[in-house]
């Protein structure tokens, strides 16, 4: 409570709240007025001071005690304007101190998505070089938020990449794990994932391209735009006026939504470098390379063991060793038959197998129908040697 040298009679009100009383001072009564009547108030400026006490009797004591005479009462409605007063702004403080905490909150949240998101992408066989790539960029991110918060100069990034590798080596997983990192760290408003190629790009006659070329990289603002084969937009020993008309559309685009969108271009190592060295746009916009390189024979059997996890089948050492061995057959291939891929194929074959084998039995157990046996590795070796050699 705050007093003050009174040279006026001074006038105060009183009125009752909940569990308690409120007492409040004004020099005069014309102070009084001018606060009941005032459009923006304030209960520290204007009035001489306030108290809350437990009784009616005991704001008469202070009042008297402090005011001394002459001391006028008045109205109560002046006190109850003032009690409004307090706890319209308490609950304005209170709300913007919820904001507050449901800022940090999201924050919070955010950074533990953001962590899971990462978590998902290290639980990936292998692609070491990758996610430190991808860890990397993440940390570029998080740095240049921390510069803007605190007003700091922003270098120019460029958040575009270059994907380099053989089919089936996680390029598109890792794709879309990247725009949910952005979007939670506000780099991409949506963080959707939009995966195309040449055929979504170029139309049939001239002139269609650009139109077409425009609709789908609106569709992609806000994500992820991923370009699978990009370098099919440039072939190598033939001019293509439709797929320049593409790439250029694509290049204006790119610079008038650099804010809100990613482009990743996708393919093989060579391809993609005879691609960007192709134009100087591309040159200049594309200067972040991720390579992804095969599966060894060890990760790839890792892999085929977490598909019979996910699918609820389940494999011995033998079969597992089965497996092993098969995959070293193939070891010097497996680029062109698409490393994850080509597990796939063999897991499928191994699906079949099993079911024409089960399908003879009278009354096949659980067990039975959860389990892959060594012959059905063994028949889907034979079964894939045969098919690659048309």
């Amino acid at each position: 409570m705050s007093y003050y040298y009174i040279t006026k009679v001074p006038v105060f009100s009183v009125c009752q709240l909940k569990n308690s009383w409120l007492w409040v001072a004004w020099d005069n009564q014309e102070k009084a007025n001018e606060f009941l009547l005032k459009n923006s108030k304030s209960s520290l400026t204007d009035c001489l001071f306030y108290s809350y006490v437990s009784s009616r009797q005991i704001a008469l004591q202070q009042a008297a005690k402090i005011l001394g005479n002459p001391s006028k009462e008045i109205d109560s409605k002046f006190a109850l304007e003032l009690a409004q007063l307090i706890i319209t702004s308490s609950n304005i403080n209170n709300q913007k101190s919820q904001e507050k905490k449901a800022d940090k909150q999201q924050e919070k949240t955010e950074i533990n998505s953001i962590e899971k998101d990462l978590e998902k992408l290290n639980s990936l066989i292998g692609l070491k070089e990758v996610k430190s790539t991808v860890q990397e960029l993440v940390n570029i991110a998080k740095i240049a938020q921390l510069k803007e918060k605190v007003g700091l100069k922003l270098p120019q990034i460029t958040k575009h990449l270059v994907f380099t590798g053989n089919p089936g080596t996680g390029k598109t997983t890792v794709a879309r794990i990247l725009g949910q990192i952005y979007q939670k760290l506000n780099i991409l408003s949506k963080g959707h994932f939009v995966e195309i190629d040449r055929t979504d790009l170029v139309a049939e006659y001239l002139g269609q391209t650009a139109p077409k070329t425009t609709k789908i990289i609106e569709s992609a603002l806000g994500g992820i735009l991923f370009i699978d084969e990009a370098y099919s937009l440039v072939p190598e020993d033939k001019k293509d006026m439709f797929g320049q008309e593409a790439v250029n559309t694509l290049l204006k685009l790119m610079e008038d939504n650099r804010d809100d969108l990613v482009v990743i271009v996708a393919g093989y190592k060579e391809e993609m470098k005879r691609f960007i060295q192709s134009n100087p746009g591309l040159k200049s916009r594309f200067s972040n390379f991720v390579n992804f390189v095969d599966y060894t024979s060890e990760e790839l059997v890792k892999i085929f063991e977490l598909m019979c996890k996910e699918h609820g089948y389940i494999i011995d050492n033998q079969v597992r060793e089965k497996i092993l061995n098969l995959l070293d057959e193939f070891e010097q291939k497996i680029g062109q038959l698409g490393n994850g891929r080509f597990v796939r194929n063999i897991f499928d074959r191994c699906i079949a197998n099993q079911c024409n084998r089960l399908a003879n039995l009278s009354n096949p157990t659980k067990q039975d129908l959860i389990t892959f046996k060594i012959n059905d590795v063994i028949l889907a070796s034979k079964q894939l040697h045969e098919s690659l050699q048309y």
